[in-house]
Parts: structure tokens; sequence; C-alpha cells
């Protein structure tokens, strides 16, 4: 399947790049003899009006030859009057006749994520708070989960990628969101806070607004006061409340507002309320395999019920009941959470440093920040992976976690909780595919659920906008990769051939199809950037040529156009080698 996934993704990049020189050679008046798509011997070919069309062994490029095309031969007297002739023809036409591949190397992707986005972006996620993160800017300002936001500054919103697109340009700004909360329209005032985005290897750093809210909305997870009604009947903190029961009647309940509603609704008939929960199903480390497993299903599927005295209490928080927080959901063996903390599952983490702990977002920012400062400066970007981890290394400090663990059989007399410190430094390795990457080893107890979808109310606009923004965001990352790779900033290493792209293609295509498109559209955007490339054999290298021949108004000499092809096809030969050595490397690693 990966042979074949590249195939599908290659295959029409290449096919659409030599048809651009086809179709404008055509338009032209050259006549246009081969038109091949592979290297090697031909598997397939037919003529038509004085053409060959052929499919050859090797499918990794294509070529479309033309009459007098070739810039390393010498003149020919009779191709020089041929009206049909590429060498007959006025430099602005051959200009545009080699430019067009990597030009429709640009056309492609704009088609292929316009239809994306209608194809896949008819149903969207709207501009509802899923969840709220304990602590952070939307929490502080007062958004709950559930409100609907209309509007930022006055611009309207309806989907949450439009809510996220509008909040990324407001870092550290006073921003109005006016929000439908309950049928009722308020404003409120948040200042999103300055995130850093970053992707270290390619030198690209920005800083973007962040609110910290999520769409999807959080699990019915709960953290428990100690000495409450819940944790007296046997609540524990890291549990998901699967239903509620009163009165013989249980009522599903899977996202934590429900469960604030459903019990707010129990606690006013006064009846004693019986929680179904399911436990924590991670009660031993796991390995780095299993880790992504345990963050998405970190509950059992079976429930146990138990019953809640309510007393007086009118509201979750009256009963003990309160949003997860920091909970300790699954460990990664060989991580400082295991081998420096010695934490365990269902573990409420407190403070870090004498700060109060409101959720592990808070935790993984603090302990990654003095590792992306060093991978984010100007002076590391191309420096060896392993001198990355040794200056983050000397950069890290200890950090003092205070955390509270339930005690599951307390002696007479002994509390049925304690408090703890435990030391905590980031842990930081090169992974699989020789990258620096931070090891923490914490998963969370609280997962989410699936945000609710909308039809998209403006499909055509939103479709448009995302179609320039991935266009936008893949032309920045092929210049700032070429501009790395000449000035010694990205590592040669970072280079990739068909055999990456045969490892690209099929990730993306278990991601899904639009995943596949978009990755599609963005190898084209690289297909003719590098294309455009000043290479001699590419055609960057035939359009330098034409340039000094319009500024000289004649040919380049035939030796040096000879000199210039031995020149590129050497440098083409060694660029193989090394792309090849390169992925060769990433199987083995």
């Amino acid at each position: 399947m990966p042979l074949l996934y590249a195939l599908l993704m290659l295959v029409p990049l290449v096919l659409f790049h030599e048809f651009g020189h086809f179709v404008v050679a055509r338009w032209m008046g050259v006549r246009v003899l081969s038109f091949s798509i592979g290297f090697g011997p031909v598997v397939l070919e037919w003529q038509r009006n004085g053409t060959q069309y052929a499919i050859r062994a090797l499918p990794l490029g294509g070529y479309v030859r033309m009459l007098g095309d070739d810039p390393s031969a010498p003149a020919d007297p009779e191709l020089a009057n041929a009206p049909d002739a590429f060498t007959s023809k006025p430099v602005w036409r051959r200009t545009l006749i080699v430019a067009a591949g990597p030009i429709f190397n640009f056309i492609l992707p704009l088609f292929v994520l316009f239809g994306s986005a209608l194809a896949f972006r008819q149903q969207v996620v709207p501009s509802v708070v899923g969840a709220v993160v304990p602590g952070g800017p939307a929490a502080i300002a007062g958004l709950r989960t559930g409100d609907q936001i209309r509007a930022i500054d006055g611009e309207p919103v309806a989907t949450f990628d439009e809510l996220v697109d509008a909040v990324s340009a407001r870092p550290g700004k006073l921003t109005k969101f006016s929000i439908e909360r309950a049928g009722q329209p308020r404003d409120i005032l948040v200042t999103p806070i300055r995130q850093r985005q970053m992707i270290p290897e390619l030198g690209m750093v920005r800083y973007v607004g962040r609110i910290q809210v999520l769409a999807q909305p959080e699990a019915s997870v709960v953290s428990v006061q100690p000495g409450s009604a819940a944790w007296q009947a046997g609540v524990q903190s890291g549990d998901r409340v699967r239903a509620v029961e009163v009165n013989g009647k249980a009522t599903p309940v899977e996202r934590f507002y429900e469960l604030d509603d459903r019990l707010r609704l129990a606690l006013q008939q006064h009846a004693p309320v019986t929680l179904h929960l399911s436990h924590l199903r991670w009660q031993t480390e796991v390995s780095g395999d299993t880790l992504e497993k345990a963050v998405e299903h970190p509950h059992n599927d079976a429930t146990v019920r138990i019953a809640v005295a309510p007393g007086q209490a009118v509201d979750m928080a009256a009963l003990g009941l309160l949003p997860p927080g920091a909970i300790v959901g699954s460990l990664e063996k060989a991580t400082p959470a295991v081998t420096e903390a010695h934490l365990q599952p269902g573990d409420e983490l407190l403070t870090l440093d004498g700060k109060p702990l409101t959720s592990l977002m808070q935790l993984y920012d603090e302990l990654r920040r003095p590792f992306d400062d060093v991978r984010g400066k100007k002076e590391n970007q191309g420096r060896a992976p392993e001198e990355i981890v040794a200056q983050a290394k000397l950069a890290l400090k200890p950090h003092l976690l205070h955390l509270r663990r339930r005690v599951a059989q307390p002696q007479p007399g002994q509390a049925d909780f304690v408090e703890l410190d435990a030391p905590l430094t980031l842990g930081i390795a090169l992974s699989p595919d020789h990258r620096p990457h931070a090891q923490i080893g914490i998963g969370p107890a609280t997962d989410y659920t699936v945000a609710p979808l909308i039809a998209n109310p403006r499909p055509i606009a939103s479709a448009l906008t995302w179609t320039g923004e991935k266009f936008v965001e893949g032309a920045e990352m092929v210049f700032r990769t070429l501009a790395g790779l000449f000035k010694g900033d990205v590592p040669v290493r970072e280079v990739g051939g068909p055999l990456f792209i045969a490892q690209i293609a099929n990730k993306s295509a278990e991601l899904g199809a639009e995943t596949f498109l978009v990755t599609m559209a963005g190898l084209s955007i690289n297909l003719g950037i590098v294309n455009l490339l000043p290479i001699p054999l590419v055609d960057g290298g035939h359009l330098l040529f034409l340039l000094i021949e319009a500024i000289r108004r004649g040919p380049v000499r035939l030796r040096t156009r000879q000199i210039a092809a031995y020149v590129g096809m050497t440098f083409l030969g060694l660029l193989f080698l090394v792309v090849m050595k390169n992925d060769i490397e990433r199987l083995i690693r």
C-alpha cells in the first residue's frame, strides 16, 4: 500500500507539471515529440497527432520532449528555420513554455485545496466553547462551557476555525467577545495570551493569541474534595461519571456540563443520588506505544454504582465534585514522572514550585519553556540534535510538585489521603526520527468527546480563505527550508527522497482523504518552487539561460550550456545519493 499511495500522490503532480509544458508548447506552436510519465523502459505507449505518449517503468518524474529543445546540443540549421521548433520561437514564448510546468504546480494545489474544503468541510465545528482550561484567559474572564461566541471585536464568527483565526491575530490585546449564554446575549472582555508556535528545524517561530478553550467538550471526569459527601461515598478523583440515577431512573451523561446540569436538577428533588462511575483503566506504567491509547481511553468500560448522600447540597461543588484539573491518568515507563517523581495514576497535582496547578496543560507549558527557548534560538538552528539536547539539559532546572494521593486502605485512625512533595525535571531525548523531544510521561485523566457539527454557513468563502491560508503556509515552509539549507540552518539530513515521500503519502492516507490531499497540495508547491531554482537541467536553469539570452540578445554559447549541463547532472546525481542515504537511515531508525 505505501507504494500505491506514493504513486497516487506523485503521478498526478508529475502529470500536471508536464501537462503545463505540453499545453503551452502546443499553444505556442511548438511540435511536441514525446510526452512521458516516468523514466526508463516504456511500459505503455501510443501515438497521436505526431506525439508519442508513454508511461515508463520508473515513475519518479517525467518529461516533455519538443522539437529542438535540447540546450546542450549543437544548433541544427534545419531546426533553426523550422516554424514549429522550440529554438525558432522568440524568447518570451520559450520562457512561457519552460515556466508553465512550475506554474501548473502552483495552480494544482489551488484546485486540490479548494475542492478538499468543499468536499470535507460542509459540516464544521461551531464557535461554541466545548471546554475551558482552568486558569486560562477564558476561564479568568468568565467564559463557560456551552457559550456561543457570535463576534470578536464586532467581527462575526460562526465556526471554531474562524474563532481561532480571530484570536490568533490578537495576542496580548484586550478583546471584546460577544457571546450568547442560555439564549441571552452578553459581552465579555478577554486578553489572549501570547503563545509561541515554532518549527525550530526550519527557524519558524511566531506568536499567536490563545484564550485556552477547546472545541471538544470535556468528558464528565471529576476531581473530588477530601471530606466531601462524594469523597465519603467513595468517588475518586479521575473517575468518569457515565450516568446520574435518581429514584431508580438513570440519565446518561457524556460531557462535564451535562453532568453539572443533571446533578443540579437531581439535587432540586432532594432525593438520594447514585452515580454510575468508571475508574481509571491504567493503574501501572505503560510503554510509549501504548501511551496514545491510554490518553485516548483512560477509563474502564465497566461501571460501578455509588450512592451519594446529598444532604443540603444544591450543586456539584457542594457535593465535592469539581472539574478534573491536573489529575494523572496514565504514566509512561522510564520517564521523569515515574523514575524521578514516582507518580501514580489518580494523583492530583496541586502546585508546581508553590504555584497552583489548574491543568496538566499548565504543567506541560511550564516544564517545556526552557527547552523551547533553546530550540527557538537562531544560533541553534541547524545544529546537530545531540548538541541541542545537551544545551537544553543545561538550561533545565528541577521543579517541585505538591500532590494529593488517596490511600486505598487506610489504617485505623489514619487519614484516607496524603499530601506529598515530588521532584520533577523535564526529560529530553532523541526521537526515533532523530529529533530532540521533551519527555514528561503523564497522560491526563480526562478526555474529550466529539464536538457537535453544523452545516457550514459560508462554504465558498470559508473554502477560499482556507485554500489561501494553506497555500501560503505551504509556500512559506518550502522557502524557509530552502533558505535554511543554503545558510546551513537546516541540516541536509532533513531532506527526503522517494522513500520519504512514500512514507509521508502512507501516513497521510492513514489520516484520511483530506489529509492526503492537503499533503499532495504541499508537495506540489514544493515541486513548483524547487523547479524554479537556477539549477541546470531543471526549469529554473533553462529560465536563467533565457534571461541571459534576452539581456545579451543572443543565445549562450554552446560550450557554456554543455558545461552547465554536466554540472547540473553531477549536482542532481549527488543530491539523489544524499536523499537516498537519508531515506535509508530513516528506515533503519
